[in-house]
């Protein structure tokens, strides 16, 4: 073994699986959330149409990033049915009060629907009766008349129908510069439009619900995909998730039609280095315990500092003036130690650093195999062997130990 060490570590405590299982479940159930809050939308932006003919949406489940992973699943399933159902009943409701609205415009009298009243034939005085075989041809072209009559209203009103249905299709939030002349096409063909009329007016009440459909579908692909971004931020502690929560918030609301560039690598750079920290935190409150245990005296906030600016020290037992400085890489999963020597502390001998490098090599694979079954396992790639490097000396104040003395020093002579 050496003094100076590297070693890649990978972070599988009980808390990092619980992290992403927690996350995991969390990306589910923001989908199913916003789903959710569109189908909310939707149906209040279709009572603006169709008046309360229109049931509003209930809230569903709730559910926060830090629940258990069961309990945010149940939440998750909870939702997704509600939405299965009130989407469900929300098209059963638009079609009814659109079918509705077309029925009152075919039962309303139109000008020029009342057919004229066929005109009483007169006979005169040498006539007595009229021929048997004029009546049946009469007869015949009355009930021929009234097959044609019943046969044009069962179009007209299958023409009616299917408009109403297609408006119906309507997404909810399509502009009123859309939705006027579509109403207005249902209104002429419900009164009674020529079929030719009829025809043209159907297809370009299809083509304009196809467009406005289509063009719903890619805000509903947008506002999944920022979804998607925003989950796990939400998961993330600080103002810069902070921050890109609310504007993606702001994105799905102003009903976004794609993704700004560089905002999904922004993010996702902003939960990345979340997540370094958390392991970093871990790795640290790993390797602070493994010191302490073998009795290395660490200052308050070891762990903090080693996290945080990647750099720690340790003092070894014993007034031998030696510790051990401890790195974490900022970037990649990587540990060093190093063993220093406070700067009063004069080593007589080389031997003597080498004897301090050699105690630590001892104590680093005792350290290792403890951090090891606190779920942090070390792959050890690097190693320099005692005496190789003369040991670096750092100021007093680095080492716990050292520096408690000094200060102890420094009261004494206050006094």
């Amino acid at each position: 073994m050496s003094g100076i060490t590297g070693a890649r570590y990978v972070v599988e405590t009980a808390a990092e699986r619980l992290a992403r299982e927690q996350r995991a479940q969390w990306q589910q159930f923001v989908q199913v959330r916003g789903e959710l809050e569109a189908l909310r939308a939707e149906a209040e932006a279709y009572r603006s149409v169709y008046g309360s003919r229109i049931s509003r949406v209930a809230a569903g489940a709730r559910a926060r990033p830090q629940h258990s992973p069961r309990r945010i699943a149940a939440a998750t399933a909870e939702v997704a049915l509600l939405v299965g159902r009130e989407r469900e009943r929300l098209r059963t409701e638009v079609l009814a009060a659109s079918r509705q609205d077309v029925s009152g415009l075919l039962a309303a009298p139109t000008a020029g629907a009342t057919q004229p009243a066929r005109p009483h034939r007169q006979w005169d005085e040498r006539t007595v009766t009229e021929p048997d075989a004029r009546r049946r041809d009469d007869a015949a072209a009355r009930a021929a008349r009234a097959r044609d009559d019943a046969a044009a209203q069962e179009r007209h009103r299958a023409r009616a129908t299917r408009a109403a249905e297609l408006l119906s299709r309507l997404p909810a939030a399509t502009p009123d510069e859309v939705r006027a002349p579509c109403a207005a096409a249902v209104a002429e063909i419900a009164a009674g439009a020529p079929a030719s009329r009829a025809h043209l007016l159907l297809r370009d009440l299809e083509e304009r619900v196809t467009a406005q459909q289509r063009a719903e579908e890619r805000l509903a692909l947008t506002r999944r995909d920022l979804l998607t971004i925003a989950a796990p931020l939400e998961t993330v502690p600080g103002e810069a998730a902070a921050r890109l929560r609310r504007r993606v918030a702001r994105l799905v609301a102003d009903r976004a039609d794609h993704v700004p560039d560089g905002l999904r690598a922004e993010a996702d750079e902003v939960v990345a280095q979340a997540d370094r920290a958390r392991r970093r935190k871990a790795v640290a409150d790993a390797v602070r315990v493994g010191l302490t245990d073998l009795g290395y005296r660490v200052g308050d906030g070891f762990d903090t500092a080693l996290a945080g600016t990647g750099v720690a020290y340790a003092a070894m037992d014993g007034d031998t003036g030696y510790g051990v400085k401890v790195l974490l890489d900022r970037d990649d999963p990587v540990i060093r130690t190093q063993v220093v020597r406070a700067g009063t502390a004069r080593a007589a001998r080389t031997e003597d650093d080498a004897a301090a490098e050699r105690k630590f090599c001892d104590d680093y694979e005792v350290i290792k195999r403890r951090v090891r079954r606190a779920g942090i396992p070390i792959d050890q790639f690097g190693q320099v062997d005692p005496g190789r490097h003369a040991v670096q000396v750092v100021a007093d104040e680095m080492i716990p130990a050292q520096a408690h003395r000094a200060a102890g020093q420094q009261r004494r002579q206050g006094l």
